[in-house]
């Protein structure tokens, strides 16, 4: 089936974190899916110029900002909601109510860590997404199905299927060619992010955004996104009981997934494991 629709994944640059915190903050993607009149965002960026770089992207699009659908709560995916609806009085931001309920949790004091974080480069947000009635948004004709996961590297979380284009817009479900980040989750919910990532593969995508990627990887091929996603997180499950500490932990990681940018994930995954497991012998 010809699709109608056409995709612009832009993906910001690492980010370095202050001094008083260390190392990095991983690219981060957002998904444009536009039609002949229509288009949809899916996440929107957190610093000023990334946000800016989208809302450039949108314009020259042509196509009529209707929707932006967030995935999960991470402020990285959702904090450009306030200024790009400001910049497109006629879009609605969206998300799955266990997501909107999420975020409306979580806004006042991930606003407060952006602001320490990036300080005056990050954008504001005070605006919670409206529930999403249903589980399509339609971009010219076309369906776009909102599938809950449940548990990515946090829960809930969602992933966009397009199937016109046989593409999924995975947030956080997926890494591509980045450490992903585990330190949010733990071994009850592992194995669930696991089964998330089976599910994506069920789909037979042709192409899957990750959330975070390093900005040179094709989102078309799925062992860097799929397998690669799979494959890291059975290989953590595996080498926390077999290693001496949270710094043997890393080095096995490492050894495994060599090439893979932002250490500053693993180093934080392998660090609150390591807590955790201390606390559980205690």
């Amino acid at each position: 089936m010809n699709s109608i629709l056409s995709i612009d994944v832009y993906t910001s640059p690492l980010q370095t974190l202050p001094e008083s915190v260390g190392g990095w903050f991983s690219p981060t993607t957002s998904t444009l899916l536009t039609g002949p009149t229509e288009a949809v965002l899916v996440d929107t960026q957190y610093l000023q110029n990334d946000v800016n770089e989208v809302i450039r992207r949108i314009e020259s699009s042509g196509s009529r900002l209707t929707t932006i659908f967030v995935t999960h709560a991470h402020a990285d995916h959702y904090f450009g909601i306030e200024t790009l609806l400001e910049r497109f009085r006629g879009a609605r931001a969206v998300a799955l109510p266990s997501v909107v309920a999420a975020i409306r949790a979580t806004n006042e004091a991930q606003r407060k860590q952006w602001r320490a974080w990036f300080g005056e480069r990050a954008v504001d947000n005070t605006v919670v997404p409206e529930p999403l009635n249903g589980d399509t948004i339609w971009v010219d004709g076309q369906e776009l199905k909102v599938i809950e996961i449940g548990q990515a590297d946090i829960a809930p979380s969602a992933i966009v299927w397009v199937p016109s284009l046989r593409a999924v817009v995975a947030g956080d479900a997926i890494y591509n060619g980045v450490n992903p980040f585990l330190a949010a989750a733990g071994p009850d919910e592992w194995p669930k992010w696991i089964e998330g990532v089976d599910t994506i593969a069920a789909l037979q995508p042709r192409i899957v955004v990750a959330g975070h990627k390093n900005p040179e990887a094709a989102d078309d091929d799925l062992d860097a996104t799929i397998t690669y996603t799979r494959d890291y997180l059975r290989a953590f499950m595996a080498e926390l009981p077999a290693s001496s500490d949270s710094r043997d932990l890393v080095s096995r990681m490492r050894s495994r997934f060599p090439d893979k940018i932002n250490p500053s994930a693993l180093v934080l995954s392998a660090v609150t494991a390591w807590k955790r497991e201390n606390n559980n012998r205690d």
